[in-house]
C-alpha cells in the first residue's frame, strides 16, 4: 500500500466530545493551512442553510483515515451568523 496516497494531515476525535486532534507532519500542515487561505480567498456568495455567505468547494484536504472529511468552507458575515449556521447544520 503506497502511504503517500491521499496524503494530507489527519483530524481524530475519538477522545471526547470537546476534544479533537489535528495530526500530521509539518508539511502536510503547512499545506492544509494554505489550503485553508486559498478557499476562503476563493470563496463565492452562496445560500448556506437559508443564509447569505460565501462557500469554497473544500475536498480532499485531509488524509484517507481522517475522522473528518470536508465538503465545503463556508465564510459568514460575524460571529452570530457562525453560530446560528451551527445550530442549523447539527440539527
Amino acid at each position: 500500500m503506497n502511504k503517500e496516497r491521499n496524503a494530507g494531515p489527519l483530524i481524530t476525535a475519538q477522545t471526547g466530545w470537546e476534544e479533537a486532534f489535528l495530526i500530521g507532519t509539518e508539511q502536510e500542515l503547512l499545506e492544509f493551512a494554505d489550503k485553508i487561505v486559498q478557499a476562503v480567498k476563493s470563496a463565492k456568495k452562496a445560500q448556506f442553510f437559508g443564509e447569505e455567505t460565501k462557500t469554497a468547494q473544500f475536498h480532499q484536504v485531509t488524509g484517507q483515515y481522517s475522522e473528518v472529511l470536508f465538503d465545503w468552507l463556508v465564510v459568514t458575515k460575524n460571529r452570530e451568523q457562525t453560530i446560528e449556521l451551527s445550530h442549523k447544520v447539527q440539527n
